[in-house]
C-alpha cells in the first residue's frame, strides 16, 4: 500500500503544481521547468530519483525542490496508516479518495492561496454520490455535516469580513460528506487550532508578518483525515467527560 501511495504522491505533486498555472496534467510529459528536459522513467522513480540525482536536473543541474519527495513520502505513509487503521472495507476507498483530494488541494492552496472549483466541486459531487451507497454513520449525518460545515464557514466569512475565503466554505461541503455531522464540527475546531498554532509559531520564527494570509486548506485537510481515522473514540470519550461533569 505504501508503494501505491508513493506512486500516487508523485502524480499529486504534478497536479498540484500544474493546475494553479492553468496547465494540462497530461501534456506535456513530466519535464524540467527550467530547460524543458523530458524526464526519463529512471528520473520518475518516486523519492529514489530525487536522491540519486542529488535534487538536481540531470541536464541543466537546476535544483529540484525537496517538496516533491516530501509529498510522495507523506502520501505513502498516509495510505499505509489508512490501510492499517481501517482494513480493506468500503470506507477505506472513501478515505483514500478524500485524502487524495486533500493532498492535491493542500499543494494548490499552499502555492496559490486558491481552492479551485475544477477540483473541489467534481470531487464533492463524486463523494456525495458515493455516500448514497457507503454511509456507515447514516446518510443524513453526511448531508447535515456538509450543510453545517458550509454554513459555519460562511458565517465566519461574513462576520470576519473576509477573514476566510469562500473556497474554504465549499471545501467544508466536501468535509461534511467525508466525516459526517459531529466530526465536521470537530474538524473545524481542530483545523482552527492547528492554523492558530502554526501562525503563532511562524510569527515567533519571524517568518510571518501580522495580518499575513495563511492558507487554511492544508489544515482543513489534515484535520479531516485525522478526525476520520481517530475522531470517533475521542468524541465518545469527550462526550462521556461532559456527561460526568
Amino acid at each position: 500500500m505504501g508503494l501505491y501511495g508513493l506512486i500516487f504522491g508523485s502524480f499529486f505533486g504534478v497536479v498540484g503544481t500544474r493546475v494553479p498555472r492553468g496547465e494540462s496534467i497530461v501534456t506535456p510529459p513530466s519535464h524540467c521547468l527550467t530547460c524543458g528536459h523530458k524526464l526519463t522513467p529512471f528520473e520518475l522513480i518516486p523519492v529514489l530519483s530525487w536522491f540519486l540525482q542529488k535534487g538536481r536536473c540531470r541536464r541543466c543541474g537546476t535544483h529540484v525542490s525537496i517538496f516533491y519527495p516530501i509529498v510522495e513520502v507523506m502520501t505513502g505513509i498516509l495510505f499505509c496508516i489508512t490501510w492499517m487503521q481501517m482494513g480493506l472495507v468500503p470506507e477505506f476507498f472513501i478515505s483514500i479518495f478524500a485524502s487524495s483530494v486533500f493532498i492535491v488541494l493542500s499543494i494548490i492552496d499552499y502555492e496559490s492561496y486558491r481552492l479551485p472549483n475544477i477540483i473541489v466541486m467534481p470531487s464533492t459531487l463524486a463523494l456525495l454520490l458515493a455516500r448514497f451507497f457507503i454511509h456507515p454513520l447514516g446518510f443524513f449525518s453526511y448531508i447535515s455535516g456538509a450543510l453545517i460545515g458550509f454554513l459555519l464557514i460562511y458565517a465566519i466569512i461574513i462576520f470576519s469580513k473576509g477573514g476566510m475565503g469562500f473556497g474554504d466554505a465549499k471545501l467544508f461541503l466536501f468535509v461534511g460528506f467525508y466525516v459526517g455531522f459531529s466530526q465536521t464540527i470537530f474538524t473545524l475546531v481542530l483545523a482552527s487550532l492547528l492554523g492558530a498554532l502554526m501562525g503563532v509559531l511562524f510569527m515567533i520564527m519571524g517568518r510571518l508578518q501580522k495580518r499575513a494570509v495563511i492558507p487554511f486548506g492544508p489544515f482543513i485537510g489534515l484535520s479531516a483525515i485525522v478526525v476520520h481515522l481517530y475522531g470517533t473514540p475521542f468524541i465518545t470519550w469527550y462526550m462521556k467527560l461532559i456527561i460526568l461533569h
